[in-house]
């Protein structure tokens, strides 16, 4: 079984951190335009997050292409 994946502190503190914000950002601009409720935005997030579960059909196709890419 592969070890759990951790980023560097500077991941932390860089792309990680500009890309929470700029989601924020971006989820705040949606809800000021739809002028819609908190659990929009939280099952927004749901339906989104569901894309990355390791069992989703988009998930394994993207460790599929991983795969596909290591093996040249």
């Amino acid at each position: 079984m592969p070890e759990k994946w951790e980023p560097t502190q500077d991941q932390q503190i860089g792309i990680i951190s500009g890309v929470n914000e700029f989601i924020t950002d971006e989820l705040n601009e949606l809800q000021e335009e739809l002028d819609c409720p908190d659990k929009f935005i939280y099952d927004f997030l749901e339906e989104i997050k569901s894309r990355w579960s390791p069992e989703s059909c988009h998930s394994k196709t993207r460790q599929k292409k991983r795969e596909n890419r290591n093996d040249y």
